[in-house]
């Protein structure tokens, strides 16, 4: 308890807004969509942060005048202007109060998504467009069955599970075509996040992680089913973050020992197998790096907090959601290091090396 107290000070502190919900809790909220009409005045708080003092004008008309010291007393990062779409809080009340919650983004993030779809046709081709196939059904099936699913009792571990291996199952298939190496891969990948739970599982065990360490886990605590909040969510987490990891190792290893068999069928399966871990070893060694710095990454904020508040090493590796991230981290390089060997091995057994596959070219 005393843990979860001092999460959710850490989080009030260090928000960048405060939102108007947690300045009124007895009193019902409702977002407003406004345009910035006016700045009547900017004013540096801290270094970096700035409180504004502005007219705004909601979609409905009504005119409203803002100042951000009243939600967020040590300024804001935004930098606000004239004609910027924002959201406002108005909490209701005699008067209503109206508090600045948050610019509109939505705008920006479909040029985002433009310049992206742009850049994979351009460079990918005919691979780029199915692999935006594919990420167009892996989101789908995240909103539409992953996330409803859990939200409404099922099992967290069983639904992400299952919807991987849909994932998983449609777009390796599209992405790299409906031949023997995409099946051999998709085999391999099914086992290598079977491995993801299965380590994930055994060092939550060993480190006593209860899922609740970091702050988003904790604010779902008064807004979520209770069924929800449990270690299960924290290793679907682990599964589904590893999934696409696991996909490319596979392909590339099933995709190694195809080439050694097009190039040699002489070559017996001893030879393809140990041949093609040789490959392999440089691409774990590359890859483990690559997956520590994507989690860091992703937690540096956070991480940092927490080493600035917690004095020393020792205290800093003790705190559960530090714990988290390393656990989440070696669970899924570990499952990695295995994938290696696994789909090597399948697609070393999967192939004939007296009756090869029809060649054909790569995209």
């Amino acid at each position: 308890m005393k843990k979860i107290l001092s999460l959710f000070c850490l989080f009030f502190l260090f928000a960048p807004v405060v939102h108007a919900e947690s300045l009124s809790l007895s009193k019902t909220s409702t977002q407003i969509k406004a345009e910035i009409t006016e700045i009547k005045s900017s004013i540096p708080v801290t270094p970096g942060m700035t409180a504004f003092d502005f007219r705004a004008k909601a979609d409905t008309g009504e005119i409203y005048n803002v100042n951000t010291n009243d939600s967020a007393p040590n300024g804001i990062a935004i930098k606000l202007k004239v004609g910027e779409k924002i959201f406002l809080q108005k909490i209701d009340g005699n008067p209503p109060q109206i508090y600045f919650d948050d610019v509109e983004r939505t705008g920006a993030l479909w040029w985002i998504a433009l310049l992206f779809v742009a850049l994979s046709l351009a460079v990918g081709l005919k691979r780029g467009f199915w692999s935006l196939v594919g990420l167009g059904i892996t989101l789908l099936v995240l909103f539409g069955y992953v996330f409803p699913s859990i939200l409404h009792g099922q099992d967290v571990i069983t639904v992400t599970i299952i919807g991987s291996i849909g994932i998983l199952a449609v777009n390796m298939h599209i992405a790299h075509g409906f031949r023997k190496e995409s099946f051999l891969a998709f085999l391999s990948t099914v086992i290598g996040f079977f491995c993801v739970w299965l380590f994930a599982h055994l060092f939550t065990s060993w480190a006593n992680i209860t899922g609740t360490g970091s702050e988003d886990a904790v604010l779902l605590v008064g807004d979520a089913p209770v069924h929800i909040l449990s270690i299960r969510l924290f290793l679907a987490g682990v599964i589904l973050g590893a999934v696409g990891v696991l996909d490319d190792i596979a392909i590339s290893q099933t995709e190694i020992v195809h080439e050694l068999v097009m190039t040699d069928a002489t070559l017996t399966r001893k030879q393809l197998f140990f041949s093609s871990m040789r490959i392999g070893r440089h691409h774990i060694a590359s890859t483990i790096n690559t997956l520590v710095l994507v989690y860091a990454g992703a937690s540096m904020p956070i991480l940092i907090l927490f080493l600035y508040h917690s004095g020393n090493v020792s205290a800093f590796l003790n705190s559960e959601i530090v714990t988290e991230e390393i656990v989440r981290t070696i669970a899924g390089t570990a499952a990695l290091i295995l994938t290696v060997p696994i789909s090597t091995f399948i697609a070393t057994y999967g192939y004939n090396p007296k009756s090869l596959d029809t060649p054909h070219k790569h995209a």
